[in-house]
């Protein structure tokens, strides 16, 4: 779990003068959690030769989503973990949901899409709970329609925070999106609360071939600094 031991260490380090005033850039540039986020890149070929126990990928997942903000401390977010026969299932019943939507002459192409899934060693699927969100909303009137805007923040931080920890371990992952089609084959498949919404999957693994180079915008439309 060295993602998020880094991110302890950053948080029990001492506040000292250099630290409140400003980093040298050199240092800057030398921040290892830095280093660590940029190995998050969208892995499309992904493999089974995961090293790592079920037990260990577990708990890194879970630590992953615990160290995460949310609007509130509502922790909406519900996540469930499939590896081996019951990730591979999953794809395949993606695979048929999506044979009822997607033009044929489409479809092959979202097959092979699909089987890239099946061959990663697991997937996560990320739920916001919209029991957790309707009750803040009661809570809080005034703010009741920013809650779903939030909710969605949410899940966004810890769909990030899970993909670069497991990118962290040197594992390769892919974030996709065939909801709200699935829905109702997901809550049915994993015998699921209603109120636990899918908003997306993220398919991990070994990395069969790295991504390709990313191109980044320059920093002069990406950014405005004031001092």
């Amino acid at each position: 779990m060295a993602f998020l031991t880094k991110i302890g260490q950053v948080l029990k380090t001492d506040i000292s003068k250099e630290s409140l005033f400003g980093r040298k850039e050199e240092e800057a540039v030398q921040y290892s959690l830095i280093d660590d986020l940029k190995k998050r890149r969208s892995v499309y070929e992904l493999g089974r030769k995961v090293y790592f126990s079920q037990n260990y990928l577990t708990q890194l997942i879970k630590e992953a989503i615990r160290c995460c903000p949310s609007a509130l401390n509502s922790q909406s977010v519900r996540v469930v973990i499939l590896m081996e026969d019951t990730h591979y299932q999953f794809w395949q019943n993606v695979k048929t949901v999506q044979k009822q939507y997607v033009p044929e002459h489409v479809f092959e192409g979202a097959v092979v899409k699909i089987d890239r899934c099946a061959d990663a060693f697991g997937t996560v699927l990320f739920f916001e709970d919209q029991q957790v969100i309707q009750s803040l909303q009661k809570q809080r009137p005034l703010q009741a329609d920013e809650f779903p805007l939030w909710s969605e923040q949410t899940s966004g931080m810890a769909q990030f925070a899970v993909w670069a920890a497991l990118s962290s371990a040197g594992l390769g992952a892919a974030l996709h999106h065939y909801n709200p089609a699935i829905n109702p084959m997901v809550t049915e498949q994993f015998n699921l609360p209603q109120s636990w919404v899918l908003k997306a999957q993220l398919a991990f693994g070994s990395i069969n071939q790295a991504a390709s180079e990313k191109i980044i915008e320059d920093d002069t439309v990406l950014f405005r600094v004031f001092a």
